[in-house]
């Protein structure tokens, strides 16, 4: 069987370190069909890779919660 990947990419505000890394991965993964999650701290971007179609506004509350700023 084969499942379709669906891949979002965020450009982000605030991140500096893997602690930054690990805060946005575990909390990222904890949203419904999220499969992966990549970070580049260096371009400043965060990407969501899932099973299903998630709302941008979900991925992004979710980091902004945890006090980074999502570019729109």
């Amino acid at each position: 069987m084969i499942f379709k990947k669906i891949e979002k990419t965020l450009k982000v505000e605030g991140m500096h370190c893997q602690k930054c890394v690990a805060r946005i991965t575990d909390a990222l993964k904890t949203v419904d069909g999220v499969k992966k999650v990549a970070i580049d701290l260096e371009k400043k971007t965060v990407c969501v890779i899932s099973k299903n179609e998630i709302d941008t506004g979900v991925i992004s509350a979710v980091i902004e919660k945890l006090g980074f700023t999502v570019i729109k």
